[in-house]
């Protein structure tokens, strides 16, 4: 018996003694991931909408030749990619699904809108949600506010600008002849309005390692 307990206390003091319950062990350090954010431009959608009649009807077209300065590259967050980024859009290219309204557009709205139908410009002042874009308009720069939110690998910017603030005023009463008859709502009043709503999609790739 005696050898028994001489065998047992040990036995009890490394369980009991040797190590105390009240000490954790170290934990290990937890791995943080680093994510990396890449566009896909040939993909990306550049819209307008614009409105007509007193009931403010929507029309939608789309840009369909646009550049930017930023394709391939790869960023650490969505603002980085936005932040700078250069863009050039080719306004002869709206498309809005009718041929009489696009020729209408191109021939009496955007040839007075711009140089060679060219629209140039950069984002700058990044926000969480919110972005600016300058906007090159016969070699005078206008700013823009743009939203800006990711859902489902969607980046979706949003912005409205209104021709008036925006120095088109000789676009916008160009557009509005032209189209006097065709803006015309059921009350029989013509109307073309000047804001214009700027809507892109452009779809994100994230990796994370």
């Amino acid at each position: 018996m005696m050898r028994f307990f001489k065998f047992l206390c040990p036995l009890l003091f490394f369980f009991s003694c040797g190590q105390n319950p009240s000490q954790k062990q170290p934990s290990q350090p937890e791995k943080t991931s680093t994510c990396e954010y890449q566009f896909d431009e040939s993909n990306t959608k550049v819209f307008w909408a614009g409105y007509k009649t007193t009931d403010k009807l929507k029309v939608v077209g789309e840009i369909e030749a646009f550049e930017t300065n930023r394709t391939d590259e790869v960023f650490s967050s969505i603002e980085a990619m936005l932040d700078g980024l250069n863009f050039s859009l080719n306004t002869s290219s709206s498309a809005s699904g009718d041929d009489v309204r696009d020729s209408n557009l191109k021939d009496n709205f955007f040839n007075l809108l711009t140089d060679n139908f060219q629209i140039n410009g950069h984002f700058s002042g990044v926000q969480k949600d919110s972005v600016t874009a300058h906007v090159d308009v016969f070699g005078v720069e206008k700013p823009i506010k743009f939203s800006h939110v990711l859902e489902n690998s969607i980046l979706k910017v949003r912005g409205t600008f209104s021709l008036e603030d925006f120095g088109a005023i000789k676009a916008y009463q160009s557009i509005q002849n032209k189209c006097y008859d065709l803006h015309k709502g059921a009350d029989g009043i013509s109307k073309t309005w000047d804001d214009v709503d700027v809507i892109i999609n452009v779809p994100i790739s994230k990796v994370c390692k």
